[in-house]
């Protein structure tokens, strides 16, 4: 099942892909089309975004790092999300504005102390996000400045 959060008159929904891919059926059962449609990022403002760094091998080695262990871990703040066709906003100075691809597992429930093989079970889903890093205010690769990202 493909979901989808998104603004509908003044307010926020969770919809259903279908139609292939063309509509959204909202839970009152109206159809929105895909292209009619505010996309909203699919966590609400508020939540704490966990961020591994150099944890992609082929990255890290690109950079000429070898991948820390335990993972580099690093906070982003909710300001740092948009919807799908959302704008990102690069800085006058940011003329190094590097885009990563990332896979990114929403927790879809609290979670402490989680066994690995139980892990997956507090997984709600998964999107694909862009993130940026501009690479003019990084200092320390191992340890990102907020300003980077």
């Amino acid at each position: 099942m493909k979901r989808a959060r998104i603004a509908h008159r003044g307010v926020t929904v969770w919809a259903e892909l279908a139609g292939g891919d063309t509509a959204l059926h909202l839970p009152n059962g109206e159809i929105v089309a895909v292209a009619d449609a505010h996309w909203l990022a699919p966590i609400t403002a508020g939540a704490t975004i966990f961020a591994l760094g150099l944890n992609y091998a082929d990255h890290a080695k690109e950079l000429g790092f070898k991948a820390k262990e335990p993972p580099l871990v690093f906070l982003k703040g909710p300001n740092a999300l948009v919807g799908h066709l959302g704008e990102t906003v690069r800085p006058d100075d940011g003329n190094q504005m590097h885009p990563e691809c990332e896979l990114v597992a929403i927790i879809g429930k609290p979670a402490r102390r989680v066994m690995a093989e139980n892990a997956l079970d507090y997984v709600g889903g998964y999107t694909v996000a862009c993130d940026y890093a501009i690479r003019e205010y990084l200092e320390n690769y191992y340890r990102p400045n907020l300003a980077v990202k």
